[in-house]
């Protein structure tokens, strides 16, 4: 599989914290990058401050937010960047595609305008044809006929496909896709992500589920209160995770051949709480140990855990 090493990093994010106006620490120094060609996978359970990592990447964060660390887009540093640069790297640079299709296509306009807009925002005029070509090469039938309809006539996984093809318009070398597949059924949701996939772009996939993740990732980044926890290529990660979040995630899970699920007890912990003492995750944890309310435990070898040492 293919990770940072493999190539060039077109998204290097260090010492990433955010913190809301109301006081909420949503990340809390996160360190992930993204080499060319490769998908990531965010993961983590709500709140965990996934979404925030990709507003943060995209320069989205709402007033009054405070943003410290860096983010590197190829050779960029984007922490600081004022609107003028960051409308610079937008669809050239980046990419977006969001949860929900529907929202993010005018209702009034057809598809195939609205596409058009990734051009027209640059101050450019897509090529002749192009929009009907990309949208047939996403699998997407007719696609000339589909280009000239409005959304509502659209389904809900052809329209997520126009999405991506908007969001790549420009060849952007990173895509930041949220949560794309969360109204899709799981059939439609592989087919979306194996056409994001082949567009040939760096992904920075956010997602809560985990088999998704496992079936279209190269690498994983497991999220809890606002770190990383755990690290690792897919297949490794998420067939024989060492963190006792990620097992317990796992174990949640229901799986043909294992055991019923086993629910994760408690509830994570507020992004309002002050510095954490000690393992943010000990008091849900079924291997903490009296060290695990010393420190913060760093990373080592992928995996940010004593009793995982």
């Amino acid at each position: 599989m293919s990770g940072p090493g493999a190539g060039t990093a077109e998204l290097d994010v260090g010492g990433l914290r955010v913190t809301y106006r109301n006081g909420a620490a949503a990340v809390r120094g996160v360190d992930l990058a993204v080499g060319a060609g490769e998908v990531l996978g965010l993961v983590g359970e709500s709140g965990s401050g996934k979404s925030t990592v990709a507003r943060a990447v995209l320069g989205l964060m709402p007033r009054g937010a405070a943003v410290t660390g860096n983010i590197r887009v190829g050779e960029r540093e984007l922490v600081g960047a004022d609107p003028r640069a960051w409308q610079a790297v937008r669809g050239d640079v980046i990419g977006y595609v969001g949860q929900d299709p529907f929202a993010a296509f005018d209702p009034r306009l057809k598809v195939g305008v609205s596409i058009a807009e990734a051009w027209r925002a640059k101050g450019r005029t897509p090529p002749a044809g192009t929009i009907p070509e990309r949208l047939a090469a996403l699998g997407v039938p007719d696609a000339d006929a589909a280009a000239r309809r409005r959304p509502h006539t659209w389904s809900g996984g052809m329209l997520q496909r126009a999405a991506i093809a908007a969001a790549t318009a420009l060849a952007p070398p990173l895509v930041v896709a949220d949560e794309p597949t969360s109204a899709l059924h799981a059939d439609l949701a592989d087919a979306t992500l194996a056409h994001l996939r082949a567009t040939g772009a760096a992904v920075l996939l956010i997602t809560h589920d985990l088999r998704l993740a496992a079936r279209h990732t190269d690498r994983v980044a497991v999220m809890y209160a606002g770190r990383i926890v755990e690290t690792g290529d897919s297949g490794e990660a998420l067939s024989r995770p060492r963190h006792p979040y990620t097992q317990a995630l796992l174990a949640a899970l229901p799986r043909t051949g294992h055991p019923l699920p086993e629910p994760l007890p408690g509830e994570p912990p507020s992004p309002r709480r002050g510095a954490d003492a000690g393992c943010p995750f000990a008091p849900r944890c079924r291997r903490v140990r009296a060290e695990c309310s010393d420190d913060v435990p760093a990373p080592i070898d992928g995996v940010a855990c004593v009793a995982a040492r």
